[in-house]
This record gives structure tokens, C-alpha cells and sequence, in this order.
């Protein structure tokens, strides 16, 4: 994996917070109380991760990536109908032990522009030794 790509940014996307894909997601991690569930940001982040883990650039090998971390920041709920903003960025590419730890945060907006939650999911790809 490329350290010098650090800080890279990729294109706004947007994404419809769609009901019936809600559902799915809700029964999938068992929740029955009415709303979007916290960790359907998950599958935001899902729909802006493959740009960046094909990034020639990046040259990361997915192969020997695990699921390091992952972390919410929230401004309010997810509303189930409104289309958010999703922008992705590189913030953080750290080497220990041989092991490179990629740390992507997405930042997701309301139609007025207003933060509604931060994600920062951090990636392990294990060494090839």
C-alpha cells in the first residue's frame, strides 16, 4: 500500500436512504423498533469503498485485508426517504509490525449541506510474509 496517497479525496456520490433497503438492513441485524437502524451507515459506506480499494495509486492488496476498526460520529438520525451527500477520503495510511493500516473516513450531508454522521472505518492489510 502507497503512504503518499494519504489525504486523497474521491468524487461526492449521493445515496437514497430507501425504505425498502432499510427494512432489509433492519431485519438483517435483528432490529424491530421503528427508524433506521445506527450501523446502516455500513451500507453508505459499502456503496463508496470500491473507488478507493481500486485505486492503482493506493495499490492495496484486498486479498490480505482484514476489518480493523470501525466508528460512528452522529449530528441526527438517518431519515428514511432523503438523499445524503457521501464524501470519502483517504485520512489516514500508518505501517506497524508490517501490517498497513488504511483508515477511511466518509462524511454524509443533508440537502442543505447540514453534517448528519462521520464514519471512520480502518482497514488491516496484513503482511504478505
Amino acid at each position: 500500500m502507497d503512504a503518499t496517497v494519504a489525504g486523497r479525496s474521491y468524487p461526492t456520490t449521493s445515496f437514497q436512504v430507501d425504505a425498502a433497503h432499510v427494512e432489509r438492513f433492519a431485519t438483517a441485524v435483528g432490529q424491530t423498533v421503528p427508524g433506521v437502524p445506527p450501523t446502516f451507515l455500513t451500507a453508505i459506506e459499502f456503496d463508496v469503498l470500491g473507488p478507493i480499494v481500486r485505486d492503482p495509486e493506493l495499490a492495496l492488496d484486498f486479498s490480505r485485508v482484514v476489518h480493523g476498526d470501525e466508528e460512528y460520529v452522529w449530528h441526527r438520525p438517518l431519515v428514511v426517504g432523503e438523499t445524503l451527500e457521501v464524501r470519502s477520503r483517504i485520512a489516514a495510511i500508518r505501517e506497524r509490525g508490517g501490517n498497513g493500516f488504511l483508515t477511511i473516513e466518509v462524511s454524509v450531508s443533508g440537502a442543505a449541506g447540514e453534517p448528519v454522521a462521520t464514519a471512520l472505518a480502518t482497514m488491516i492489510e496484513r503482511s504478505a510474509g
